[in-house]
């Protein structure tokens, strides 16, 4: 007998709830060795509502959850234009547009709140390990079965009665708990990796350093006066930060190491471009191009494997057609991060293929006669650059930033073309190290993912 799924299906139509035929057609079920138990028995939503007249502006709202890590992200300013909803510690907060795509968190933070497109849910912990629900809601396995089940749209939003009407593998706790230690077994084992290519990297980074400058690591250290109360001449306050003020002693130390002539980064420039505040499209349509984000730079390269797109018709105007276009040799810089090691962090474009960029990044084209774009690059991921930009940095709304006019005084050493080109082969040829590291760091954390869902959804 032909068991194979038919198209041609007969059902009541009283219980037709749904007017996408997708929900009907595709499976509501997970495969597994373990009991499975409805998520409406493991979580209960709670709101704790604030009108949009009563925010003080004190915590922090919710910009978005990153599909890809699940990671919090907090708006640049404590601003609303709707009411909110209060999210304590210990919640789980849903997207109610993006659950399909995987934009669950867990709150491990503390209180904040979002818009009234989150959902906010407790758990009931004396069923099931926070982590371990987090875990399996954002599985490749649920969510492929999540994503057949939920119309395109944005105002197809997923309700508690959507997400709570499927069914997930519910081992005992004691098993929850197992099950999550050969998971972060497998992490800290990939973490480790992690740390041994930094370490390799910071050793080549440190040597290519000290080609060019004599900064050691012990010029870093900045003592600090044993008394609070300092006094400023007026004629030093070149910004109204006290950090700042006391940390530019910093500065001279390094400066005063560079081996060749200096230059900074305003007078390297023939060119500078904020990207484009643009909303950007997941799905590329007809005459989209790339854009590259801030997320797109790691470890000093670019990579490509999750893109965004806009429309060609963004990147320039009437008298500048190509104005935002990106050139082979464009620098990137990220000029804006909610992270502090990862503001200033930079790659260098070599595309063939049409690429735009976005808002939180600026493009710089240097005069070739003097500087090589890569060698820019490398000089920006070593303590050289980085110790100048962990003291013009400033911090506002969770986020860390960098003007043009602080990226622009960075000062590096410039040797002839050369030399630049000899560091900068010496790089490329040295850098596998570090990436055999990342690399295999990579395939464990994959590995781990892949093993977590193996034994949860298998018979």
């Amino acid at each position: 007998m032909d068991e194979s799924p038919s198209l041609l299906k007969t059902m009541h139509f009283r219980k037709l709830d749904k007017w996408y035929v997708e929900f009907y057609l595709n499976s509501k079920e997970l495969d597994s060795k373990y009991t499975m138990e409805k998520i409406s028995t493991l979580i209960s939503p709670i709101k704790r509502r604030i009108k949009k007249k009563d925010y003080d502006g004190k915590l922090p709202v919710v910009s978005k959850i990153v599909f890809k890590t699940g990671t919090i992200v907090f708006r640049k300013e404590n601003k609303t234009g709707m009411d909110l909803l209060q999210v304590k510690q210990g919640d789980l907060l849903v997207s109610s547009i993006n659950f399909h795509q995987g934009a669950v968190a867990l709150n491990t933070i503390g209180d904040f709140v979002c818009s009234t497109h989150y959902q906010t849910f407790t758990i009931d912990e004396s069923k099931v390990i926070p982590e371990y629900l987090l875990r399996v809601l954002r599985s490749d396995s649920f969510l492929s079965m999540v994503s057949g089940l939920k119309a395109n749209g944005i105002k197809n939003e997923s309700g508690y009665d959507f997400i709570g009407s499927f069914e997930i593998p519910l081992p005992s706790l004691p098993e929850q708990k197992e099950i999550l230690k050969d998971y972060h077994h497998a992490l800290d084992e990939s973490e480790k990796n992690v740390q041994a290519g930094d370490n390799f990297g910071a050793s080549l980074l440190y040597d290519i350093q000290s080609r060019v400058s004599d900064l050691k690591i012990s010029d870093l250290k900045f003592k600090a006066s044993s008394s609070i109360m300092q006094t400023i001449p007026f004629s030093s306050t070149r910004r109204w930060e006290v950090g700042y003020i006391l940390k530019e002693g910093r500065l001279e130390r390094i400066y005063n190491s560079f081996k060749f002539t200096e230059y900074s980064i305003s007078e390297l420039q023939t060119k500078s471009l904020f990207g484009l505040s643009v909303k950007a499209s997941v799905k590329q349509k007809k005459d989209m191009i790339p854009v590259l984000r801030m997320s797109n730079i790691i470890n000093g390269d670019l990579d490509f494997s999750e893109l965004k797109y806009l429309p060609k018709k963004c990147v320039g105007t009437s008298k500048e057609p190509d104005k935002w276009l990106l050139k082979d040799g464009d620098f990137l810089i990220t000029r804006t991060n909610g992270s502090k090691d990862l503001v200033g962090k930079s790659a260098v474009f070599h595309e063939t293929e049409m690429y735009t960029y976005a808002s939180y990044l600026i493009r710089y084209r240097f005069e070739p006669s003097i500087v090589i774009p890569e060698y820019v690059n490398i000089l920006f991921m070593t303590p050289l650059v980085r110790e100048q930009i962990a003291v013009m940095r400033r911090q506002g709304g969770g986020q860390y930033n960098l003007n043009s006019d602080e990226i622009g005084a960075i000062r590096i050493p410039v040797p002839s073309i050369p030399e630049q080109q000899t560091i900068i082969n010496f790089y490329n040829a040295t850098k596998d190290g570090s990436n055999k590291f990342y690399e295999e760091a990579k395939e464990l954390k994959d590995k781990a993912k892949l093993d977590f869902e193996q034994t949860i959804f298998s018979l």
